[in-house]
């Protein structure tokens, strides 16, 4: 019988016999592995259950703490959850899959849900695990498919698929409920064996599972109330602009024009901006400092300008700070688990020198404040700075939200603003888009464009950044006053233009082939719109170059 050899990640072969199928060579191997394998690519290729290797080769397993085998384990949980709440609460109920809560997802539901209902979906989810029910993929035409989600009365699926070019789509079965999903789902339920419900009150439930992020647990579920009253105002916004799902911003680009929801978008979030300056000013007086933080790709930069011009309109004189001015220096750093220096740690950050400096402009003193010389990897003291009555600091960076940053500095002179891109769009009420993946393709454009950065780097390094947000952003948004929504109705119409040329650059053979494709599979859904159009002080200036803060 003809051998081949696989190879591993962990740098072990193992010889099978030619045209084992991929959940034998799992069965072989599971005991060395902590947590059920999801997935596999095999020679760069993803493959499944079934799928039979008949050459030599690298095979790399996917679990629930990688990034592709947790996006695969949330499709075909969501999944689950819904067919069985359709079971429990009646095929008539509405169920739309929203957004990203404490490490779960939250599942608005158009129906009362009591604490039985609840109990009983999850029970049903057990039942079904356990019975290891396949999801059966079956290809069907376009046309085809909206006529039977027609029938369904899905007409956010109807307008999703309005607006492919592809003739053909694919579909997927459970339990006899087909659905129309963006990405690979697992082989069966067995795999989907870690999840919690939690009833929000009112609202629907939060369906929780493992992120990467937490080793295979699932947190324990900590109700962020300025966070979720934050998504549902931002929910209103897409109201607001009747634009909640990609099919409806298609419709909007084709009836009204492009122009329109740009301007629209913009002056909403415009009039937000404005009101957080308004509430600053009311309490000038104690209000000294505002710190701005969020995670990468945030437009944190391009807010901080734009909230100090409407300070001024006020009658505020707003004086600039940043965090990375402030770094020891680079000799000074200290060093991470890895032995390398810890530059995205807190304790890269001179913080006795910042909160003295802090301290004395408080007390009416001048300082001359540093500029960080990253070439030299150390401060230059050349800014000379003093605050008068009218005057006040907005200071930027990645620990500005943590309170050891300001320990020394009273709670009643800080104003903390969390800021990130809390996306109102699905693509459809079944398919979320990520919050993460708009801003990783605002960052894949800028760090091309303005970095020289391949595309290929930026998807690369994606990991460690959102590791680092993990750990030293996400876990200060509570602290914060208010939490300030960057993203835009219209910009992935924007980004598409310029983002697709780059995904289409990264080769079949590059690791992360296959987080291109699934970001082309977004796009291409979304009819593109022209910059042109866009305002100098938009946010998303920052990312696609013209910004009138650059100048």
């Amino acid at each position: 019988m003809e051998k081949i050899i696989i190879s591993f990640e962990n740098g072990t072969k193992k010889e099978y016999k030619k045209g084992i199928k991929l959940y034998e060579i799992i069965q072989d191997i599971k005991n060395d592995y902590q947590h059920d394998i999801i997935s596999a690519k095999f020679k760069n290729q993803l493959i499944n259950y079934n799928d039979a290797i008949m050459k030599s080769g690298d095979l790399v397993l996917f679990d629930i703490t990688t990034s592709q085998g947790n996006k695969i384990y949330e499709r075909g949980l969501i999944f689950l959850f819904e067919v069985c709440a359709l079971e429990i609460l009646g095929k008539d109920t509405k169920i739309k899959i929203r957004h990203p809560i404490d490490k779960g997802i939250y599942c608005e539901i158009d129906k009362k849900v009591t604490e039985n209902n609840l109990n009983s979906i999850a029970n049903l989810m057990r039942e079904k695990v356990d019975r290891s029910l396949p999801f059966e993929q079956l290809e069907t035409s376009r046309l085809e498919a909206i006529e039977y989600f027609k029938k369904q009365k899905r007409y956010d699926k109807v307008k999703t698929l309005s607006y492919t070019i592809s003739n053909f789509v694919k579909l997927y079965k459970l339990d006899g409920i087909y659905n129309y999903i963006i990405g690979d789902l697992p082989d069966n339920t067995s795999i989907l064996k870690h999840f919690e419900l939690t009833l929000l009150e009112g609202k629907g439930i939060v369906l929780r599972f493992p992120f990467t992020y937490n080793n295979g647990k699932i947190k324990k579920y900590v109700y962020h109330e300025k966070y979720v009253k934050s998504l549902d105002e931002y929910a209103k916004w897409g109201n607001l602009l009747n634009i909640n799902n990609l099919g409806e911003l298609n419709e909007a680009i084709i009836k009204e024009g492009s122009g329109e929801i740009i301007n629209l978008s913009e002056t909403i979030q415009d009039y937000k901006l404005l009101s957080i300056a308004e509430e600053i000013s009311k309490s000038k007086d104690n209000i000294k400092i505002v710190l701005l933080s969020g995670p990468t790709s945030s437009g944190k930069t391009t807010t901080s300008k734009k909230l100090a011009l409407y300070l001024k309109t006020l009658g505020l004189k707003p004086h600039s700070l940043s965090l990375d001015d402030y770094f020891l220096e680079r000799e000074d750093t200290p060093l991470g688990e890895d032995g390398k220096p810890d530059y995205e740690g807190i304790r890269a950050i001179d913080i006795k020198l910042f909160n003295r400096q802090i301290k004395k402009l408080l007390e009416g003193h001048e300082v001359i404040t540093p500029t960080y010389d990253f070439v030299t990897g150390s401060k230059v003291f050349n800014r000379p700075l003093k605050l008068d009555s009218n005057d006040l600091l907005i200071i930027e960076g990645l620990h500005a939200l943590n309170e050891e940053i300001t320990k020394e500095i009273p709670k009643k002179n800080k104003y903390k603003i969390y800021i990130s891109p809390l996306i109102f769009l699905n693509i459809d009420d079944d398919n979320r888009i990520s919050l993460t993946d708009v801003r990783l393709l605002r960052r894949m454009v800028r760090d091309y464009y303005t970095r020289g950065r391949s595309p290929s780097t930026t998807l690369a390094s994606w990991q460690d950044v959102r590791k680092g947000e993990e750990k030293y952003v996400f876990p200060y948004q509570d602290d914060a006053n208010v939490i300030f929504n960057s993203f835009l109705a219209y910009e992935l119409g924007v980004l598409k233009i310029f983002v697709e040329p780059l995904l289409y650059s990264v080769p079949p053979e590059d690791p992360e082939y296959h987080t291109a494709i699934r970001l082309l599979e977004i796009l291409r859904l979304v009819l593109p719109i022209k910059s042109s159009d866009i305002p100098q002080t938009s946010i998303l200036r920052e990312f696609i170059g013209g910004s009138y803060f650059e100048k």
